[in-house]
């Protein structure tokens, strides 16, 4: 009798002969199947699998099986920036028979390599094109003479907004079929969703107005009383009903049950003396004084006007004093290490958790949203002697690829900083066991992604995931309140048009609401509780005790000293019950 792991091999040889980098699992063999079944039908889809379960092989491994029956495209694959080298080292590690191009560059190179590789589509020397959302834009014209048999979207859900240029570029696209592949389930809204449908299957979802109706909100309840929940669960019913023909989201629960655990972890490090200084005088409106005048005593060009918005303000102040006070002291250098240390509660925390992971050699992601954030946190590993690799948005992309090789085959390198928005997509970096998340996003799926740069397929180790936010704090109050907007969302549609349900836009908080978040404590009044503690040695220990997680116990919340254990939620939205 034949193991379940011999069947799959057998599938693979017979449906994939020119796969030759290893074996795929058997839940991407599956994906495989599903991806030609869709073929067949002349049907285009959504491979949504949760991140980090392969989809960019299960998309490979489909274009192998085309390219063995005598389908050598053209193909075209558009992805963010920072996933290019990976698309293209995957196909050449996995397909070593089928010809990749990395298409990118300056003009004089994209004309060049069109001049070279482009001269018979529809041949088996015409490579595969892998490209950027840019390039597929600023290219169109060039690029859209090519009848391609296959166009993959990598992060499909880039195209949820119905007027964007890239959705526009891309439908004029001459493809026969169309693959979204995104692990960001769609939060929930309907706008977004119906662009992903329409750009899929324009026949289908012509019509805005039939849209509306099948999805008709305009009864549903505004409260949160048990009819207009059951109203609202039928018709996100029908939603999957209509969606499970083209649509396959697996999560790594249930299909990956030996990927190591991952736990999260919120830290409440205490603000320092100086921080709340600076908050005291952002909060009574003499720091654009103090300001001024040590802009005038050190011959600096500061621009005070910067200063007037509060609450940035209270936010930078939450990441590092320095991100106010640099540009004003006179100073031409960045601050010390220890002296980054001895300003800033994070920074102390981060100096503490950091010396007792460097010991046991964990390799460590460090996520901000804020470059200059970035450039300190440099700063202070480079007088620490640490080497560290970085990835933000002004980084280009073979500085990227080279980072991220430097970073899983290099043991001296143990730390990566990357910004949220940047490092965030599509990034390969197994080899870390750990992740700072130095300062939230107000998307959640934006940090649920940093998460899953490491834990993913590929990662041995349990995956452990620190979330600093200040105490007490401004950023403590405004993730609250973003994260109460964020559950009171509904799925809204207006007449005649879609309600474009930006995350970003949705939490813009009014006077009232920053008035509110300003008057709430922020580091200042006497009724500080657990939270204003600092974390204790022994609890820094247990938190960093991965001994239950290698066992696979469930993890259980925990509220601390300064600490609070957060049990895992999928943050699957919409789709959360939609599987093929």
């Amino acid at each position: 009798q034949q193991s379940a792991a011999e069947e799959a091999a057998n599938t693979q040889e017979f449906l994939l002969p020119l796969i030759k980098g290893g074996k795929l699992r058997d839940y991407q063999i599956k994906g495989v199947k599903w991806l030609m079944s869709l073929w067949q039908n002349g049907l285009n889809g959504i491979l949504a699998d949760q991140m980090g379960l392969g989809k960019t092989l299960q998309s490979i491994g489909f274009i192998s099986h085309l390219w063995e029956k005598r389908v050598v495209g053209p193909f075209i694959i558009v992805a963010p920036l920072s996933t290019l080298s990976n698309w293209v080292n995957e196909f050449r590690r996995w397909v070593p028979e089928i010809p990749v191009l990395l298409y990118h560059g300056n003009q004089e190179e994209r004309n060049n390599m069109r001049f070279r590789w482009f001269r018979k589509p529809g041949f088996p020397n015409f490579p595969v094109i892998v490209t950027s959302y840019e390039i597929a834009i600023r290219d169109a014209k060039p690029l859209q003479k090519y009848h391609y048999k296959y166009m993959v979207v990598d992060e499909g859900h880039r195209l949820k907004n119905f007027n964007c240029k890239l959705i526009r570029e891309l439908r004029n696209y001459n493809a026969d079929n169309k693959l979204l592949l995104t692990g960001t389930p769609l939060q929930n809204n309907l706008s977004e969703l119906w662009s992903l449908l329409n750009f899929l299957l324009p026949d289908v979802f012509a019509s805005l107005s039939d849209f509306e109706r099948w999805f008709d909100f305009s009864n549903v309840g505004e409260g949160q009383d048990l009819a207009a929940a059951e109203q609202h669960t039928k018709i996100v019913e029908k939603l999957h009903n209509i969606l499970k023909p083209f649509l396959l989201r697996r999560l790594k629960a249930d299909v990956f049950i030996s990927l190591p655990m991952k736990k999260e972890i919120i830290l409440y490090p205490t603000m320092t003396d100086h921080q709340k200084k600076i908050n005291q005088e952002l909060l009574d409106k003499t720091l654009v004084d103090t300001m001024k005048k040590e802009a005038k005593r050190n011959c600096s060009s500061g621009n005070v006007s910067k200063l007037r918005n509060i609450l940035m303000q209270m936010r930078k102040n939450c990441n590092h004093p320095d991100l106010i006070t640099g540009e004003y002291d006179g100073s031409l250098t960045l601050p010390t290490g220890q002296e980054l240390v001895d300003q800033c509660g994070k920074m102390r925390l981060l100096d503490r958790l950091l010396n007792k992971l460097e010991p046991k050699g964990h390799k460590v992601l460090i996520f901000s949203q804020m470059t200059k954030m970035l450039d300190l946190l440099e700063v202070y590993l480079e007088d620490r002697g640490h080497k560290a690799c970085r990835i933000d948005g002004g980084v280009c992309l073979d500085d990227r690829r080279m980072a991220i090789e430097r970073f899983n085959n290099d043991p001296a390198y143990q730390y990566f900083l990357l910004s949220t928005r940047a490092g965030g997509l599509g990034i390969n970096l197994a080899s870390a066991d750990t992740v700072v998340i130095y300062d939230s996003d107000w998307n959640p799926q934006q940090d649920l992604q940093a998460m899953d740069r490491c834990h993913r397929i590929g990662q041995t180790k349990p995956v452990l995931v620190f979330r600093m936010i200040t105490a007490n704090s401004v950023e403590e109050n405004m993730l609250r309140k973003a994260e109460s907007k964020l559950k009171l969302e509904r799925m809204v549609i207006k007449k005649g048009a879609f309600v474009q349900d930006d995350i970003e836009k949705k939490i813009n908080f009014t006077l009232e609401e920053m008035k509110e978040i300003l008057a709430s404590d922020i580091g200042l009044s006497g009724k500080e509780g657990a939270k204003a503690k600092d974390i204790t040695q022994k609890d820094l220990n247990m938190l960093l005790d991965r001994s239950d997680l290698a066992k696979f116990r469930p993890i259980q919340p925990l509220k601390g000293k300064g600490f609070e254990v957060v049990a895992h939620k999928t943050g699957a939205g919409l789709l959360s019950n939609v599987n093929a």
